[in-house]
C-alpha cells in the first residue's frame, strides 16, 4: 500500500471520529469522510497505480531527459554593475511605468515591488522575477543573473 493512500484512510477515520464525537459538525465531518473514502477506493481499484516521485527525469518512453548544457562565464552576457533593485527601477522608469502598473503586470504587491527596487527584500522566486521582466519587456536571464548576484553577494559571497 503506498503512503499516498495510507495517508487517505488516516484522514477518513480522523473525518468519522469527529462526526461521531462532534455533532455540531457532523454533517461537514461526514462529507469529508466520504470524500475521503471514495478517493482511497478509486486509488486501490487501479492496480497499476504507482507515484511518479522520483521519476521527474524520465520521459514516459522511459528515455532519461538530456539537460541543457551548461554555458560558461565568457558566454553569459554583460551584467550592468548596479544591482538589482536599481536596475529594475531603472527599467520601470525607462518604460514610464508606475509601481501601481507594474505590480499588477507581475501580480506581485505594490510594496513588495517597492521593497524589492530599494534593496529591502530580495527578488524571490524565479517565477516572479521573470512575472517582473515580462512586465517591462526585459530579458528574463539578465534579470535571473542579477538576481542570482544579488543573492550570491547576501548570502556568504566575499566579504571586502
Amino acid at each position: 500500500m503506498s503512503a499516498w493512500v495510507a495517508f487517505r484512510r488516516a484522514n477518513a477515520r480522523m473525518y468519522r471520529a469527529v462526526a461521531d464525537l462532534d455533532r455540531g459538525h457532523h454533517h461537514e465531518a461526514l462529507y469529508w469522510f466520504d470524500r475521503e473514502r471514495r478517493e482511497v477506493e478509486s486509488l486501490t481499484k487501479k492496480p497499476e497505480w504507482k507515484s511518479d516521485y522520483g521519476r521527474e527525469g524520465v520521459e514516459a518512453a522511459g528515455n532519461p531527459v538530456v539537460p541543457a548544457a551548461r554555458l560558461s562565464e565568457g558566454q553569459l552576457p554583460p551584467l550592468p554593475d548596479v544591482g538589482f533593485g536599481v536596475y529594475l527601477r531603472a527599467a520601470r522608469e525607462r518604460k514610464s511605468l508606475s509601481l501601481t502598473a507594474v505590480a499588477a503586470k507581475a501580480k506581485i504587491g505594490k510594496s513588495t515591488l517597492q521593497a524589492i527596487e530599494v534593496g529591502s527584500r530580495r527578488p524571490g522566486s524565479l517565477e516572479v522575477i521573470a512575472a517582473l521582466a515580462d512586465a517591462l519587456g526585459e530579458d528574463r536571464a539578465m534579470f535571473a543573473l542579477l538576481a542570482l548576484r544579488v543573492h550570491a553577494d547576501s548570502s556568504g559571497g566575499d566579504d571586502d
